[in-house]
């Protein structure tokens, strides 16, 4: 099942293809089948349009459902920037309102004012609530954090992630919340976690979990050298899709990704990487992997090399 948000940027995604100059005949076919696979994709798509058209930087484009010109319509390129930034920059990202944030390429530490502590990733951001009906609640809205929960069993410490709910008294665990899914290494103590229908797990020291699609997963054992690589300062990936090696990658640099064809978000990529050297990945990618990445002002544009 495919999130609303899902559909939203991969609506994006077509619509930049489209107006890139480089979509072919098959593109146009694709982008046609993609919009009538569901109601849900039609409507995605025809949002993308209708920003397009409002933000007044190109016509609305009626190429969508129709084969394109026999000779192809390419943009000056400040035209092209400025509309795959504003595409880029449609929907403010979650948590822009929120209590306690990091910038990408930030990490900070927090002390809240029951004493938990937290270590907080790049572009990260939460809500707290010291005296929520008796209990302190935390709402993630992106990011990842290390949480040390100050020991207090008359007032739960309870965190929102996404579908994820994870309950504790005390102890030390990691949270990470990327797109719609969602980490949970736990390295001292034990938490009990739920997901959106109801299922509850008691999660130990040493031992990890993950949603997906809102639902718990099988419990696995702790992976610390990559689950908590971040906190020694490093990247970590081992036969990661290339998609979400780029999520990562845009909690240490401001850049927004948009991939131009599904061939490239499946690719995969292992390697250990410093977490100060994001361009360190970029280049490994570029070396071990058929993609080509063209870079715009605040936007990396990913295509397949085939």
């Amino acid at each position: 099942m495919t999130c609303e948000a899902d559909l939203r940027s991969q609506a994006r995604e077509w619509l930049v293809l489209l107006n890139s100059g480089r979509a072919s005949a098959d593109d146009h076919v694709a982008v046609e089948r993609w919009r009538q696979t569901s109601t849900e994709h039609a409507s995605a798509l025809a949002e993308a349009e209708r920003l397009w058209a409002l933000l007044g930087q190109v016509e609305r484009p009626t190429a969508v459902v129709q084969p394109p010109a026999r000779r192809k319509r390419r943009w000056p390129l400040p035209l092209a920037t400025a509309a795959c930034l504003l595409l880029a920059l449609w929907m403010a990202p979650p948590g822009w309102h929120a209590d306690v944030r990091t910038e990408a390429g930030e990490r900070r530490e927090v002390t809240l004012e029951d004493g938990s502590h937290l270590h907080l990733n790049g572009a990260t951001a939460l809500d707290w609530d010291a005296n929520a009906d008796g209990l302190r609640r935390v709402r993630l809205y992106r990011g990842q954090v290390d949480f040390q929960v100050a020991a207090d069993a008359a007032h739960p410490f309870v965190i929102d992630a996404g579908a994820a709910r994870i309950r504790v008294t005390g102890t030390r665990f990691d949270v990470n919340l990327l797109d719609e899914q969602v980490l949970l290494a736990v390295s001292e103590g034990h938490v009990q976690v739920s997901d959106a229908d109801g299922n509850e797990r008691a999660v130990q020291a040493g031992e990890q979990i993950a949603w997906r699609d809102g639902r718990l997963q099988p419990l696995q054992p702790l992976d610390a050298g990559r689950a908590l690589a971040w906190q020694r300062g490093r990247l970590v990936f081992r036969d990661r899709p290339l998609a979400e090696v780029f999520e990562e990658l845009e909690r240490q640099q401001a850049q927004q990704v948009l991939f131009l064809d599904g061939q490239a978000r499946e690719l995969k990529v292992t390697g250990v990487f410093s977490l100060d050297d994001p361009s360190a990945v970029l280049r490994a990618i570029e070396t071990a992997l058929p993609v080509r990445l063209t870079r715009l002002p605040g936007v990396l544009l990913v295509s397949s090399r085939s």
